[in-house]
């Protein structure tokens, strides 16, 4: 076995590396500075990475270093000497199903940090598989572009969705785009939507009476050269983490979600940013208080299909059209309502008792009407 000490040029222990890690995060880059990424760095703490380096005469050299984070372009190293910007260099990182794989690069940027410790930051000649390499928690909505440039999304998504809330808050996100949004309320409408051509399914779980992963695994099983799929869902329940913790399954996308998520999401899962109808067909409106008098209608249709649907004891139904309200009240500025719904949501998921949303229906259905009468 490797002495625990020489695993890497720095020859720390364990401990003293944590603690090394520790001290770096609580010094990290300014908001200016991540302003101006284009990718996210993940935590991807290592204590041993081979790394060759390529001298400019020619000759190379392999050494191990300890990593500090990841990103789609490049990677934070940790060593105990200078090395040249512009050095080239080839990093070796464990994949956890095709094993070690070698990626090429060059340092663009080597900083001291104290005493012999240098932070070394190498980017990639190529983007490298990021999500697969780390394999993170799908409901943890951590994204790999750090920045995106509303103006130069293109292509054509397909929004699997029933609620025409969401429908309409996502044309409104979408509204500074050359995004052309599909919509499909159901699972056959869906099906026959996406063979014409999508580059993102955006479909959420809960679509009435149908869900939504079902499509998904239909997408799966039927068709070889289908889009990346990504779930929406106000709901994080555990059965919800199983059915979203597919290999067909690319993401998930919590609501409420903001403008920033959303974009960020296509941008990350879009699988040609070229596919289907560059000109966009948004149907958004001018502002924000343009789009919430388009969905306080929405709304209140919302709240009395809710009022039904208890009343016939429809508790799937139910637990839908609070999961609509939820994924809307915020954007509109209804923070009471937005709460309510949020706890009454997760207490009937976790329950199935529609005593407790009927109990506090009528403060649903007054602020919903509040909402109505200021708008």
């Amino acid at each position: 076995m490797t002495n625990q000490s020489h695993t890497n040029t720095l020859g720390i222990r364990d401990r003293e590396l944590d603690g090394l890690f520790a001290s770096m995060d609580s010094g990290s880059s300014s908001a200016a500075a991540k302003a101006g990424r284009v990718f996210s760095r993940w935590q991807f703490r290592q204590r041993s990475l081979a790394v060759r380096i390529l001298q400019p005469g020619g000759s190379e050299m392999t050494t191990r270093m300890a990593c500090r984070n990841l990103s789609k372009g490049g990677i934070g190293l940790l060593h105990r000497a200078y090395v040249h910007i512009g050095t080239k260099c080839e990093v070796t990182i464990p994949h956890p199903t095709k094993g070690d794989q070698d990626y090429a690069g060059k340092v663009v940027r080597c900083l001291h940090f104290s005493g012999m410790v240098h932070e070394i930051g190498i980017a990639f000649e190529n983007d490298i598989p990021i999500r697969e390499i780390t394999c993170p928690d799908p409901m943890r909505e951590i994204f790999a572009i750090e920045h995106v440039d509303a103006d130069s999304l293109t292509g054509t998504i397909l929004l699997v969705e029933d609620s025409e809330m969401d429908v309409k808050l996502v044309k409104h996100f979408l509204r500074g785009t050359q995004i052309r949004v599909k919509h499909a309320a159901t699972i056959d409408e869906a099906d026959r939507e996406v063979r014409d051509g999508v580059g993102l399914v955006l479909c959420d779980i809960h679509l009435g009476e149908e869900n939504g992963a079902d499509f998904a695994r239909k997408l799966n099983d039927t068709m070889a050269n289908r889009p990346p799929i990504v779930m929406i869902s106000a709901d994080r329940a555990a059965s919800t983490h199983a059915l979203i913790s597919k290999p067909y399954i690319k993401g998930f996308l919590a609501k409420p979600f903001s403008q920033d998520a959303l974009l960020r999401t296509i941008s990350e899962f879009m699988a040609d940013p070229n596919e289907g109808d560059p000109v966009a067909d948004t149907g958004s409106v001018a502002g924000d208080a343009q789009l919430v008098a388009a969905l306080l209608p929405e709304l209140t249709k919302a709240c009395g299909r809710l009022e039904e649907a208890v009343k016939a004891e429809d508790e799937t139904l139910s637990l839908s059209l609070l999961m609509q309200i939820s994924g809307v009240a915020p954007v509109m500025g209804l923070k009471e309502l937005s709460v309510m719904v949020e706890s009454l949501s997760q207490q009937l998921a976790d329950s199935m008792d529609l005593q407790r949303v009927a109990s506090r229906l009528e403060d649903i259905v007054r602020l919903c009407d509040e909402a109505t009468k200021r708008g």
